[in-house]
């Protein structure tokens, strides 16, 4: 029943995120249709610009970013919840992360940033699981970015959750036994399946995107990284002035 499952989800996935970045590079231009918003393109999707852009710092506008009509609720009423969904293969998500890890560090405490590991091919699914064991055992901040870094610029390939318990031990010191032990639990199988429904509940179709209390994202056609940041912090004012966190 379990394999069945898993199966049902694997094919709902593979139905829906035909434009999710992916590990090999190819010529030809993919689209993708997803509620709401216009049809992309790969070109768009990489991030290059074949129109007019607004300058970084322009005023935000209705334009710039997508309204869910179904939101998804965060049950968080203490703190605006960012929402960024990435896929450690995916080279637009390790371009991305300097300037989270940036706006991390600098974001107000009602703020509180949930990084979701999506599994849009087969080859992801042994980094999503080793990023939610990792974030289990308390020591994803040790391990994210060396992580990517590990596979973008060491071009370092992993073939099982094995290899990749012998990294964390091999570079964090982190025990290899406890590292799987927690990978094969039962509570990080429910953290898998929790991540993929998150993706599929808030439409996402690509990687990195980054939605705010689960119904605000920032447009496709906002193409730069500089400019994406922007619409995100006016995405988070918006959302804590509505919740009452602050009144300016």
């Amino acid at each position: 029943m379990g394999f069945q499952i898993k199966s049902i989800w694997l094919f709902c996935f593979f139905s829906l995120f035909l434009v999710a970045c992916n590990d090999t590079e190819s010529n030809q231009t993919s689209e993708n249709k997803t509620p709401q918003t216009k049809t992309v393109t790969k070109d768009e999707h990489e991030g290059h610009n074949h129109g007019e852009s607004k300058p970084i710092d322009a005023p935000v506008t209705s334009s710039d970013y997508d309204v869910f009509d179904k939101p998804y609720a965060s049950d968080n009423s203490e703190q605006v919840v960012v929402y960024e969904f990435f896929g450690y293969t995916c080279p637009h998500c390790f371009s991305f992360q300097p300037f989270m890890e940036n706006w991390l560090e600098d974001k107000p405490d009602y703020v509180k940033l949930v990084r979701i590991p999506l599994n849009f091919q087969p080859s992801w699914e042994i980094l999503q699981k080793a990023y939610l064991t990792s974030e289990s055992m308390g020591i994803v901040s040790e391990s994210h970015i060396k992580l990517f870094n590990a596979i973008h610029k060491e071009n370092k390939k992993f073939n099982s959750i094995e290899e990749v318990a012998q990294w964390f031990e091999d570079e964090l010191g982190v025990n290899k036994d406890e590292f799987l032990s927690t990978a094969n639990s039962f509570i990080l199988d429910s953290k898998l399946r929790k991540a993929d429904n998150l993706g599929l509940k808030m439409q996402v179709t690509s990687t990195p995107t980054v939605i705010v209390n689960g119904k605000l994202r920032a447009s496709k056609r906002v193409h730069s990284r500089e400019r994406l940041m922007v619409v995100l912090d006016f995405l988070v004012n918006k959302e804590a002035k509505e919740m009452g966190l602050i009144t300016e």
